[in-house]
């Protein structure tokens, strides 16, 4: 065992431990002045399109902006909605004009625009100044293509505010919908100073569409809510208004105090329930129109400068909050969820894969233990990476010193005699690739996942006919979460140390396995173009016990197993960086599993060649799927939150098919194709692959890694078969298994 204890003690070395540190803004204080000292990051200058804008809304990934206002540019057309190309979503350094779609015969003065969901619907609010009293309208429009003005129609369909059932006296200036579109709600601009300023709450028939019945629900009056904070900093006549996604917050705009203003609303797009929770001031910009980019960590302003107009672009420190204690959970962001519970998913990953390579070895090496020699693999290993450099080296030294006490009193002039295979130390080699596929769920987005690894590993009989080895495994993860780009990438290193046993006869066996590992990350999570970036490193030390029998009929053996696996992840902790950055704490990650599975395996042999054909079914039940993620957002520290993830299923069911074909002394193939299924959502494919190869006179072998930031591997199989010379080399970077660099294949002809 004193190689193994070298192997571990090189292991350690791996342990090293990395953090990012970056700077913090700090959040305002009810009544400060909001500016580019803090967190504005563009202005753009729409005074071509627009003298006097209002309304600002964005199409669904941030690539389409839309404003509209009541005064023409320097185009000559009035009452135009004006359509730009933002080639960086929500990024409006990076907008063009598109097109302008005129609202004349239906509207004039224009205030505000929203769209449906599909954005086939589009709505804009304005003031017709041809009737007496002027009419305060919301249009709907239908386009033909989704977000396209180029294809809106006016549809027929439009509501009047300033009716007596609606109870708006003067101006309608914003009007919003909730998610649904079963409710909307109209902030009252009146300026006749005898009127009470309100927020209307109201209800439709049906969802986004001004054709059925719409009814007033409830009312606020915002001045009575604004006088309960101090110092007082509401805007009481409102030209702007939005929410965030569930609902919970409510901000008004407007020019009475050129403020931005906060509200928490207790129940969801419930304007009863709403508390004020202050105010910002804009200096004197004249404040139209608010709008926020989907995680709402980007504001967006309209302002009227009276002799051009701007859209203020400002980036928060957290989603949806302007006012220290007010960040809201990542659950809110199933881009973000999703990047935290792809990293638990991976730990388990790592485990559980790690701990099925060297169950596979057992496999293998039992279904072919009448063989004189169990070597898999001539390995060559050549690290320039230092520290790998020495772990293998580790391994050389090792095996070479015990193969050579075994085997010191063996030499007979210039001979070695006959060697048993339980004084053999033999080796082998693994390689596998994963693909999967975990679905949308209520917090999570999308994650797609693609892994693939090499194992090198030595082994050898004991006394008691049972197995003792050690692997090493190099794992690399990526993971894609959602669509925006969001994405996981991870080295894994483990080293596991396998045995098993006979507890009863040659049938029944007792498996044993420990082994710890090592995890860098790269973590980059997407979020209305922002990049956010972060490091993360871990350690995890896991074992399984698995007891299995094997039964015999005919040329089939089946062989019903149960196993425990059992695992502890330590993650570091991290700091993002980046507009709504979040500091994330140390977090233990705790896994079991019980597993109970049944293989069949069919023997056959044909001209020497021998073939075994089997399969698996095995029910998993991963009881332990809970971490606590632990965080605050790094512009706001006052608030530390604790979300409890889930990952994975409670309930899995595992099937494996495979094959091996061993030719006689020398060449085998080692095939498994695995799923595991979620009984609720979820699967992944994995695939191993072990080429083994017997020595022989006439053959060579070797595989070679090379490289330090990039590992290059090189196969070469050389054979000669009665006087013709097969080569054949393959050379590929291990870290894109996808793309090979160079494949040889020749044959010669020797005389």
């Amino acid at each position: 065992m004193s190689f193994v204890k070298k192997l571990l003690t090189t292991f350690f070395l791996l342990f090293l431990i990395s953090n990012s540190v970056v700077s913090a803004n700090v959040f305002l204080s009810n009544g400060d002045t909001l500016s580019l000292d803090n967190y504005e990051v563009n202005q753009l200058d729409i005074s071509s399109e627009e003298k006097k804008a209002f309304g600002v809304t964005f199409n669904n990934d941030g690539t389409k902006m839309f404003m509209v206002g009541e005064t023409s540019g320097n185009d000559g057309v009035a009452d135009d909605v004006h359509e730009y190309v933002l080639s960086t979503p929500y990024d409006t350094s990076t907008a063009t004009f598109r097109v302008g779609f005129s609202t004349l015969s239906e509207n004039n003065k224009l205030r505000q625009i929203q769209f449906n969901k599909d954005g086939s619907k589009m709505f804009v609010s304005g003031r017709r100044v041809d009737q007496n009293p002027n009419g305060n309208f919301i249009f709907q429009y239908s386009l033909s293509t989704n977000f396209d003005l180029s294809t809106a129609t006016y549809s027929g369909n439009s509501f009047q505010a300033n009716t007596a059932n609606v109870g708006i006296t003067k101006s309608l200036y914003g009007f919003a919908f909730n998610n649904d579109g079963t409710m909307m709600f109209l902030s009252d601009g009146s300026t006749d100073g005898t009127s009470t300023e309100k927020v209307y709450q109201l209800s439709l028939e049906t969802a986004f569409d001004l054709s059925g019945s719409i009814t007033v629900i409830r009312s606020v009056d915002l001045e009575a809510l604004q006088d309960t904070v101090e110092p007082v900093n509401g805007e009481t006549e409102p030209s702007g208004i939005a929410f965030n996604q569930d609902g919970t917050r409510m901000f008004l705009i407007g020019q009475k105090g050129n403020d931005v203003n906060q509200y928490t609303l207790s129940v969801g797009f419930n304007i009863s329930t709403a508390s004020f929770d202050g105010g910002l001031h804009l200096g004197s910009s004249n404040p139209n129109g608010i709008a926020f980019s989907p995680s709402g960590l980007k504001m967006f302003i309209t302002n009227d400068t009276g002799i051009g107009d701007l859209i203020r672009e400002f980036d928060l420190p957290c989603p949806f909050s302007l006012f220290a204690g007010g960040c809201s959970s990542i659950t809110e962001n199933k881009d973000r969820t999703g990047m935290a519970l792809a990293q638990i998913e991976i730990v388990k990953r790592t485990i559980d894969y790690s701990t099925d390579t060297a169950l596979n070895r057992l496999k293998w090496i039992r279904r072919n233990k009448d063989k004189q020699n169990l070597t898999n693999l001539n390995i060559d290993i050549n690290l320039t990476n230092q520290i790998l450099a020495s772990l293998t080296e580790s391994v050389k030294i090792a095996a070479d010193n015990y193969n050579s006490e075994k085997n010191r009193n063996k030499l007979i002039v210039g001979t070695i005699k006959k060697k048993n295979k339980e004084e053999d130390i033999f080796y082998w080699s693994e390689g596998s690739i994963s693909i999967g596929r975990i679905g949308d769920t209520s917090i999570s987005s999308t994650k797609i996942v693609d892994a693939d690894a090499l194992t090198f590993g030595a082994d050898k009989f004991t006394d008691n006919n049972g197995i003792k080895g050690l692997a090493f495994r190099i794992g690399k993860n990526n993971v894609d979460v959602g669509t925006a780009g969001s994405n996981l990438n991870t080295d894994t290193y483990n080293i596991t140390y396998y045995e098993t046993s006979p507890i009863e006869g040659d049938t029944k066996f007792l498996d044993k396995i420990i082994g710890i590992g090592k995890l860098n990350s790269d973590l980059l999570t997407v979020i209305d173009g922002n990049n956010l970036k972060a490091d993360r490193s871990g350690r995890q030390l896991y074992g399984t016990i698995r007891v299995k029998d094997e039964i015999k009929k005919d040329k089939i053996t089946y062989i019903p197993s149960g196993r425990f696996d059992i695992g502890h992840t330590i993650l570091e902790s991290y700091k993002e960086s980046g507009s709504g950055a979040i500091d994330v704490e140390k977090q233990h990650i705790r896994s079991k599993k019980i597993r109970a599975g049944l293989t069949g395996l069919h023997e056959s042999s044909h001209e020497g060649i021998n073939l075994k054909r089997h399969g698996k079914l095995e029910y998993v039940a991963d009881i332990d799927r809970s971490s606590n993620f632990k965080y605050s957002y790094v512009g706001d520290h006052n608030n530390d939150f604790s979300e409890t993830l889930h990952s994975g299923s409670l309930h899995n069911i595992n099937g494996e098919v495979g094959i091996d074909v061993t030719w006689p002394n020398s060449l085998s193939i080692f095939l498994i194709y695995e799923r595991l299924q979620a009984l609720d959502y979820g699967h992944t494919d994995k695939i191993h692959i072990a080429i083994g190869y017997v020595p022989n006179k006439k053959t060579n072998y070797s595989f070679s890694i090379k490289g330090s930031d990039e590992f290059k591997s090189n196969y070469l199989l050389i054979k000669n078969i009665n006087d013709y010379v097969i080569n054949f080399e393959l050379v590929n970077n291990l870290m894109k298994p996808n793309d090979f660099d160079e494949a040889y294949f020749n044959l010669i002809r020797k005389f």
